[in-house]
């Protein structure tokens, strides 16, 4: 048997497979809500629209995962000028921006309400995560890598200041936080899966003997190359950022040196 078990089924087959496996997942809950993976398989399946955006609630699991609170964490200090944003595609360069070269250049008078934003990289599953979270990963970790695994985060806020001695205390009155992503597939990738035929009976199950086997992305391939599903754009909130440690107040050295 080749190792890739879904390559010797007709596609109509396959597909309606992919869709047993996405009512699997949906047929589970965690913390009452339906996992994102089993939505964004089901969206994945019967898209026919490679642009269009689908929106979802950003659950809480997501909002406060750490490595979601470590990029917030990351995002105030892009704001308040104390770290260098991460630029360019691949983030190939990095700068200062935020607060202070607003008060240095005159786009900001340090007082009056001033919005902002700001996205960068989060990868729930790097190479050397994976063995990990498919093994001993909770229900929630093993669902945002199997739905959303590496995904821009975006903040948007509003702040205002007010002059302290030598400094400008920044307050922040508004945070929202909101994680995008494109629901596609590395085609050069596998995962194993649990199989949604396991012990069936039906005449269309896809080998009912084995409980898991590996999945190759190249089947997702021709799920799209015959039109019978399509990557998407994917939405998760946008949610109210209300950790303390992230939206506390700052200060801005007006003099520090950017250049």
């Amino acid at each position: 048997m080749s190792n890739d078990i879904l390559k010797s089924f007709p596609i109509e087959r396959v597909h309606r497979w992919y869709h047993r496996l996405a009512d699997a997942a949906l047929s589970k809950k965690i913390n009452g809500r339906h996992p994102l993976s089993g939505l964004l398989l089901k969206t994945y399946v019967t898209n026919k629209d490679k642009n269009k955006l689908y929106i979802f609630d950003a659950y809480d699991y997501l909002q406060r995962h750490p490595k979601v609170l470590t990029e917030l964490n990351y995002h105030r200090q892009v704001f308040l000028t104390q770290s260098k944003a991460r630029l360019g595609k691949g983030n190939t360069s990095n700068k200062w921006v935020g607060l202070v070269p607003r008060l240095q250049d005159g786009r900001w008078n340090g007082s009056d309400q001033i919005a902002l934003y700001y996205e960068s990289l989060v990868e729930i599953g790097s190479q050397s995560e994976i063995w990990r979270i498919q093994l001993y990963g909770t229900a929630e970790e093993r669902d945002l890598f199997t739905s959303l695994r590496g995904f821009q985060l975006r903040s948007d806020i509003e702040v205002t200041g007010f002059a302290k001695g030598h400094t400008i205390s920044v307050s922040f009155k508004k945070w929202e936080a909101t994680a995008l992503d494109r629901y596609d597939f590395n085609y050069h990738e596998h995962l194993t899966l649990p199989n949604p035929d396991y012990q069936s009976s039906a005449e269309d199950a896809i080998h009912p003997e084995l409980q898991k086997f590996r999945v190759y992305h190249s089947n997702a391939k021709r799920l799209v190359d015959h039109g019978l599903a399509a990557p998407f754009k994917v939405k998760l909130g946008p949610w109210k950022v209300t950790n303390p440690q992230i939206i506390k107040s700052g200060e801005l050295d007006p003099k520090k040196r950017i250049k």
